[in-house]
């Protein structure tokens, strides 16, 4: 069957690459189709697939997937296991196309993959290269749509970390998220905290939208042995930022083995500004939530306002 639609699941790492994707197969003449925002009923179809111990993102992204089913002609569902022997990605990340074509085993669900690791030297652009031209597209074709989308990805970032400059040269209160990508922007997840918070009338920035190689180099000051890359971009931001704002919001989803160590690490270490931990499952309502938030928002004014000593 020749492909004309490829289909994106809105979850996962779409987050951090998605504007690369989107753009490298439409440049190169395909139509992208990305799936919608997340809701209660995503999230449902994505629990009937899964076993129960699988974490509340990849549930999550499974039902992303089907709702792509009769939409497109194939599903695109990269494979990363690392960039560094130091800076390496989740199991998930390392298994993600074999356990989608697993999952739907039946559906004729055809998966396109990309597939890189620290110890094969993989380069990004590689990886596209062979891809592309699996596709049927010239070496020359296959270039330009990556060199593209490569430089629509670095534009949209750059211009997301120079808003949260301007952010912090602010005067209200200012709030930083602390999470993956993944659980800070979907829309059933740290999107509605992201929501709440703007509501009260309070700034927020994320993690995600801070340089990324100085959040890196910073991160080795909190742990020399990390190995998950994701967790040390976030742990290096909170470094950098965390004298720059009135509050951080560590955003976990249930069960994340690498939060459950790395966040635990940091409500010992980060010291003289007020930390809430939010660990998000699949129940349903975020009205506890938005009580703690509330709570945790009268901490910090509190605290601006000369109480505790300071």
């Amino acid at each position: 069957m020749a492909i004309q639609k490829i289909g994106i699941p809105r979850g996962l790492m779409i987050y951090r690459d998605g504007i690369l994707w989107k753009s490298f197969f439409e440049n190169l003449g395909y139509q992208s189709v990305v799936s919608g925002k997340s809701d209660r009923q995503i999230l449902d179809e994505g629990i009937q697939l899964a076993i129960d111990e699988t974490c509340l993102p990849f549930k999550v992204y499974l039902g992303h997937v089907k709702e792509l089913i009769g939409k497109c002609d194939a599903v695109f569902a990269p494979r990363m296991g690392g960039f560094e022997s130091k800076e390496r990605m989740c199991t998930r990340y390392q298994s993600l196309p074999d356990l989608v074509e697993n999952i739907f085993k039946g559906t004729q669900l055809q998966i396109l993959t990309v597939s890189y690791d620290w110890y094969d030297h993989t380069k990004e652009e590689k990886v596209y290269m062979e891809l592309g031209l699996c596709l049927g597209k010239t070496k020359k074709e296959v270039k330009k749509a990556y060199n593209l989308a490569k430089k629509e990805q670095e534009s949209w970032f750059k211009s997301q970390e120079k808003k949260q400059g301007k952010i912090l040269e602010g005067t209200k209160t200012k709030i930083l998220l602390a999470g993956h990508p993944y659980v800070l922007h979907d829309g059933y997840m740290g999107g509605e905290i992201a929501e709440i918070l703007k509501r009260m009338g309070h700034e927020v920035l994320y993690t995600d939208y801070v340089n990324r190689e100085n959040a890196l180099k910073r991160s080795y000051h909190f742990s020399k042995v990390m190995p998950w890359i994701i967790n040390r971009e976030m742990t290096g931001a909170i470094m950098l930022l965390k004298d720059k704002v009135d509050g951080i919001v560590l955003i976990s989803a249930y069960p994340c083995g690498p939060d459950a160590l790395v966040n635990d690490m940091l409500i010992r270490k980060i010291n003289g500004i007020p930390v809430l931990q939010l660990t998000l499952d699949a129940q349903e309502g975020t009205a506890g939530v938005e009580t703690r938030i509330e709570s945790f928002i009268d901490i910090i004014q509190y605290q601006k306002a000369g109480g505790y000593g300071n």
